[in-house]
């Protein structure tokens, strides 16, 4: 079961009881928790293609309406259907597939990750790791080993033997503005502020029932924030 305890005193996962099975600590109810673990391969994730796309292709239809604009108001409808013709299109479609190939290129480097998930009584807690001696998927990612060194020492969570850090998103239920639970695909998509997505969770079909039934007792003191879609129908699925 996703559902687990925390001691804070082993800062380890224990299942749920009174007191915890390693130390013989007392546990709080107030610590338990969603949690679970999965990898991932980020060059074959929608995903983590969206992460890169949401800015390149903004940024991409920004210098191409520019540039039509400049030419419009220079020399009017003539000056941009030369324009088009003259080779500006191509060159624009050439620079897109560039960057597609290069971002598929960072995206297969980074190779097979490891994605670790709490959800917690203070928000949505994601870690992702790779292998200890994978010194290219650190690279992919624009790391190095200060960075990531930097990046674990800020970490609550006991390092993890064998693998290494390389990103720590922590969402506060109270800063999450919209949640997209999307049943067919197994995943939760939560929104900060509500245009943009701040994190895609996948979650392991057997469990997505139990950690759509935490998501929604968690946001619901959060009044600025909506879920979609609402809870279903009794007898739906």
């Amino acid at each position: 079961m996703p559902l687990v305890n925390y001691c804070r005193k082993c800062k380890a996962e224990t299942p749920l009881g009174e007191s915890c099975p390693y130390c013989g600590g007392k546990l709080s109810q107030s610590s338990e928790q969603i949690s679970f673990g999965l990898l991932r391969r980020p060059g074959s994730d929608w995903f983590a293609w969206n992460d890169f796309l949401r800015v390149l292709l903004p940024v991409w239809l920004l210098v191409f309406g520019i540039v039509v604009a400049a030419e419009a108001a220079a020399s009017g409808v003539q000056g941009v259907l030369a324009l088009l013709e003259g080779g500006f299109l191509r060159t624009m479609i050439a620079l897109l597939a560039a960057a597609l190939g290069g971002i598929w290129l960072i995206l297969c480097l980074q190779g097979v990750e490891s994605v670790h998930v709490v959800l917690d009584k203070q928000g949505v807690q994601i870690r992702t790791y790779v292998r200890q001696d994978n010194a290219m998927a650190l690279y992919a990612r624009f790391l190095n080993e200060q960075s990531v060194e930097k990046l674990a020492a800020g970490d609550d969570r006991p390092p993890l033997q064998g693998l290494t850090m390389v990103r720590h998103v922590s969402l506060p239920w109270a800063s999450i503005r919209r949640v997209r639970i999307w049943r067919e695909g197994s995943v939760l998509l939560f929104f900060r502020p509500r245009f943009w997505q701040a994190a895609a969770v996948h979650v392991p079909v057997n469990e997505m029932q139990e950690a759509e039934a935490y998501v929604r007792k968690k946001m619901k003191r959060n009044k600025k924030a909506k879920i979609e879609p609402g809870i279903p129908k009794e007898g739906s699925q």
